[in-house]
């Protein structure tokens, strides 16, 4: 009887976990900064929507630093002015504007 409810604990306990993961590559279309938060704005193509509830293909990323924010952009303007693909770190939140939530960036070939 015990061994039930452990697996019913472990069930009600797995559908609270929260997904994390890389995209595949995306090709980066458009990013800015918005004014009154500093957020860095991506807008890519080839990708999906990744959480419901969140918009296809637009990305909102957050920084803990100003450096660290001020990378992100750089990296997804590199990839902006170059041609190359980017791949975002997401969790299942969406964040400003109901867009996908990216905390992490990765330049790809």
């Amino acid at each position: 009887m015990s061994k039930v409810f452990f697996s019913i604990f472990l069930f009600v306990l797995s559908s609270f976990s929260y997904a994390a993961s890389w995209t595949p590559d995306l090709t980066v279309t458009k990013i800015f900064t918005e004014g009154k938060t500093d957020a860095v704005i991506i807008y890519t193509s080839g990708g999906s929507v990744y959480t419901t509830g969140c918009s296809l293909n637009n990305w909102s990323f957050s920084a803990d630093s100003d450096a660290r924010r001020g990378r992100a952009y750089s990296t997804a303007m590199a990839a902006l002015a170059s041609g190359k693909k980017i791949r975002l770190w997401y969790s299942d939140t969406c964040g400003l504007w109901s867009y996908h939530q990216a905390t992490s960036i990765m330049l790809v070939k």
